[in-house]
């Protein structure tokens, strides 16, 4: 004869819980496969024009094999994804920066189309290596682009330098950032740049160092999904998900561990099996809210 009357699956205990886990698992996927919850973006890229990207000849200038093909490369790839991915495509914006900081787009656009016949337009631009001059003013760059984001309402603004070496970032261009809510992001093809990676760090942005060649792979597989992640969503239902999971649990574990495998008298079991559900309950949303640190908060900010 059964040592108990009714099975565990016949108590709301088991069944309420259950059909809560079924519905987070389900939004989970949802979120995961549909792409709810991404956030609207505006991105400025700010690609490095400067003389070492055409390995200081002038006759290199765009030439396939340098940084600077690459940088375009890189553009037009975000480009295709944005357009062919997003149901809300990310508003873009591209600038060139040397000595000097110029326009490669006219305005924030989410129309492939216009982003690339504007982009081709400037850069077949003749005059465009003496405009922009040849050496790196990083800091000005930035200025400017956190400038246009600031323009940008009602999304997340994200600024997306690639550069080829170190120079000067100033305290007061990352506190612009910080005050227009502009997050840094930098790829450095080369060694490190030290100030640069502050302000990225500073802003909540993504640092990346790269190897010439691996430029459209980062921005691929990298900053776009990144940029365009609904993950705070699909970590908020499967933490509520696990909750859920160990208070359907919490029978089995009474039943059959406890009472049947260790012996454990009645009343010592089901504290055991309710104190694993309280524990997980309460450690959960702590494990969340520190992951949440790093992706953001769905309620707080959608960026």
């Amino acid at each position: 004869m059964s040592r108990f009357r009714r099975g565990f699956w016949l108590f709301p205990l088991f069944q309420i819980p259950l059909m809560l886990l079924g519905v987070c698992l389900l939004l989970a996927t949802l979120f995961w496969l549909l792409g709810w919850g991404r956030p609207n973006v505006a991105v400025v890229i700010t690609l490095d024009l400067s003389a070492s990207t055409y390995n200081n000849q002038s006759q290199l200038f765009k030439a396939p094999n340098t940084i600077i093909a690459e940088e375009i490369t890189a553009v037009k790839s975000y480009i295709e994804q944005n357009s062919k991915y997003l149901k809300e495509p990310n508003k873009i914006q591209v600038l060139g920066f040397a000595d000097n900081t110029v326009f490669l787009t006219n305005s924030f656009s989410s129309e492939r189309q216009n982003i690339e016949t504007e982009l081709n337009q400037s850069l077949r631009d003749p005059r465009l290596i003496n405009k922009v001059g040849g050496n790196t003013n990083l800091n000005r760059a930035i200025s400017e682009g956190i400038k246009l984001l600031s323009t940008v309402q009602d999304r997340c603004r994200e600024l997306l330098v690639v550069t080829d070496g170190q120079a000067e970032v100033s305290q007061t261009t990352i506190s612009q950032a910080t005050t227009q809510n502009v997050k840094i992001n930098a790829v450095v093809v080369g060694e490190s740049a030290p100030q640069l990676q502050e302000a990225v760090s500073q802003t909540g942005g993504l640092y990346s160092l790269s190897r010439q060649g691996d430029l459209q792979s980062l921005f691929i597989k990298k900053f776009f999904p990144r940029f365009n992640s609904n993950l705070k969503w699909i970590i908020l239902w499967l933490g509520a998900a696990w909750i859920f999971l160990m208070w359907v649990l919490t029978l089995p574990l009474d039943q059959w561990i406890f009472q049947g495998l260790m012996k454990l008298p009645m009343n010592l079991s089901g504290k055991l099996a309710l104190g694993n559900a309280f524990f997980w309950s309460a450690t959960t949303p702590l494990i969340i809210w520190q992951l949440w640190k790093t992706f953001g908060s769905p309620f707080f900010s959608s960026c």
